[in-house]
C-alpha cells in the first residue's frame, strides 16, 4: 500500500473515530454510457451537532476521482476548473448531494468520492465511494423467463434496464409482440437511489403462441443528439396444449374391394406431442376398436363398411376427429357387375371377325368375278366373225372339190357354209 493511500486510511479512520455519523451513502457500483448523462444518487450524514451549521450555511459539492484527497473533477466552487460537468441536483441543506453529470467522458471508469464544503468550518471528505464503469454502449436490458405454461394461462413477461439519467430516460419497446397483448412501463427507485425501468407485458397463453419469441428492445438517448441501441433479449415461449386440427384420412377412394390393404392416417398437432392414437368404428351409435397408431392397416371386409374415426391422446387431453367413411363391395357383386361388360366384349369382337370376314369374302368374290369376265371377253373376242369375202376367196383357191373333212369342218362353221351354197348355181328344173 503506498503513502497516498496509508493517510488516505488514517484520515478515515480518525474521523469515524471522532464521530460515527459522518456518512456518504452511494451505490456501490453504477454504469454510465458514454456521452450520456448520469444521475448519481447521493445522501450524507453529519454529527447532529452540525446539522444547524450545514442549514445555516451556504454549502458546496465536490466530486475527486481515484482517492479521497485527489484533485476535484467536479467543484461548485471552482467551476472553471472541472473536467466533468454537472450539478448538485439535490439540496445539500437536506444533506442530499445527488448530482448529474451531464455527459460522462470516456476512459472514465474509476472510484468517485464526495466532498462536503460549507463557507463555515463543516468540511468533510466522505470516504464512502462509488465505482462508475463507463461503457461505449448500454447494457442489454433483462428479460424474465416464464419457463412452461399452459394454454390459456395468464402471461406476464418483465423487462428491466437501468435509468441512469432521469432527465434522459430510456425507452422500451416490445418486438414481435401481438396487438392485444397489454403493456405498462414504469420507474422505480431502490434504498440505494438506482432507478430502473420495468416494462410488463401481459396476455393470455394460446397454441398459437407455442415457439413464438418475444423481444425487449432498449433505446438510451445521447446528450449530443440520438441513441445508443444493445442488442435486445429474447424469450421463447413454451406454451402447453392439447391435441387440435385432428384429422383422418384413408389411403384409397370408395368403394374397395373386400380383402383389399386400406390404410387410415391420423394427424394431429399438440405439445407435448401426441402419445396415442386409437381407431374406432362407428356401429350403430356405437364405438368398437379396431387399432391403434397413428397409421392403421386393414384387409377390409363387408363389415368394415361405414364410419372410421381416430382419438388424438396426449397427456390427459384428448380429441376426436371427424368421421371418414369406407365402402367395401364383395367380390361376387363385382363378378356380377363386370359380366355384362364381358359379354359386351365378347359380342364386340364376334362383330369384329364378321366384319373382317365378310370383306375378306367380298374381296375373294370380287376377285373371281374379274377373271370370269376376263375369260368371257376372251371367248368373245374369239368368236367375233371375220371377213366374208375373206372366206369365199379362200374357198375359191381351194376349188370345188369337197373332202369328207372339209365339209365337216364347212358344216361346224356355219358362215362358212352359208356363203357356200348362196355361191352355187341355182338347182334346174326338169
Amino acid at each position: 500500500m503506498d503513502a497516498p493511500s496509508v493517510v488516505a486510511l488514517l484520515i478515515a479512520l480518525m474521523q469515524g473515530v471522532l464521530c460515527e455519523t459522518w456518512k456518504a451513502t452511494l451505490p456501490k457500483r453504477m454504469e454510465a454510457v458514454a456521452d450520456s448523462c448520469l444521475e448519481v444518487p447521493c445522501r450524507f450524514d453529519v454529527p447532529q451537532k452540525e446539522e444547524a451549521n450545514i442549514v445555516n450555511s451556504s454549502c458546496a459539492g465536490i466530486w475527486k476521482k481515484g482517492r479521497v484527497d485527489a484533485p476535484p473533477v467536479f467543484s461548485e466552487e471552482h467551476p472553471h476548473t472541472n473536467t466533468m460537468q454537472g450539478d448538485i441536483v439535490g439540496d445539500l441543506a437536506k444533506k442530499n448531494c445527488s448530482t448529474t453529470f451531464h455527459r460522462f467522458p470516456k476512459n472514465q471508469s474509476d472510484i468517485f468520492f464526495f466532498r462536503l464544503s460549507c463557507l463555515n468550518h463543516v468540511k468533510y471528505n466522505f470516504h464512502e465511494g462509488v465505482m462508475i464503469d463507463v461503457r461505449a454502449e448500454p447494457p442489454p436490458p433483462q428479460l424474465t423467463s416464464v419457463g412452461q405454461v399452459t394454454e390459456g394461462d395468464q402471461v406476464r413477461l418483465q423487462c428491466f434496464a437501468p435509468v441512469p439519467c432521469s432527465t434522459l430516460p430510456p425507452s422500451i419497446t416490445w418486438l414481435h409482440r401481438d396487438p392485444s397483448w397489454q403493456e405498462q412501463t414504469q420507474t422505480q427507485q431502490s434504498l440505494d437511489g438506482l432507478r430502473t425501468m420495468t416494462s410488463t407485458l401481459t396476455f393470455a397463453a394460446s397454441a398459437e403462441h407455442h415457439d413464438h419469441s418475444v423481444s425487449c428492445s432498449v433505446s438510451y438517448p445521447l446528450t449530443g443528439g440520438g441513441s445508443s441501441r444493445p442488442p435486445p433479449a429474447t424469450h421463447t415461449l413454451n406454451v402447453l396444449y392439447g391435441p387440435r386440427g385432428t384429422e383422418a384420412t384413408l389411403s384409397t377412394s370408395v368403394p374397395v374391394p373386400e380383402g383389399s390393404n386400406v390404410t387410415f392416417t391420423c394427424r394431429s398437432d399438440a405439445n407435448p406431442p401426441v402419445s396415442l392414437y386409437t381407431w374406432y368404428r362407428v356401429d350403430g351409435g356405437e364405438l368398437t376398436g379396431t387399432g391403434e397408431g397413428r397409421t392403421l392397416v386393414l384387409k377390409v371386409t363387408q363389415k368394415d363398411s361405414g364410419a372410421h374415426v381416430c382419438e388424438a391422446r396426449a397427456q390427459n387431453l384428448s380429441q376426436w376427429s371427424a368421421p371418414v367413411t369406407l365402402e367395401v363391395s364383395s367380390t361376387s357383386g363385382s363378378r356380377l357387375e363386370a359380366a355384362p361388360y364381358a359379354l359386351c366384349g365378347v359380342l364386340l369382337v364376334v362383330c369384329v371377325v364378321t366384319v373382317v370376314v365378310g370383306v375378306y369374302k367380298y374381296q375373294s368374290i370380287s376377285r373371281r368375278l374379274k377373271r370370269i369376265e376376263l375369260q368371257v371377253e376372251r371367248t368373245y373376242t374369239d368368236l367375233r366373225p371375220r371377213s366374208v369375202t375373206s372366206e369365199y376367196e379362200q374357198l375359191q383357191s381351194r376349188g370345188p372339190t369337197a373332202t369328207p373333212s372339209d365339209e365337216v369342218h364347212n358344216y361346224e362353221n356355219p358362215i362358212a357354209l352359208r356363203a357356200m351354197y348362196k355361191n352355187l348355181p341355182p338347182a334346174k328344173s326338169t
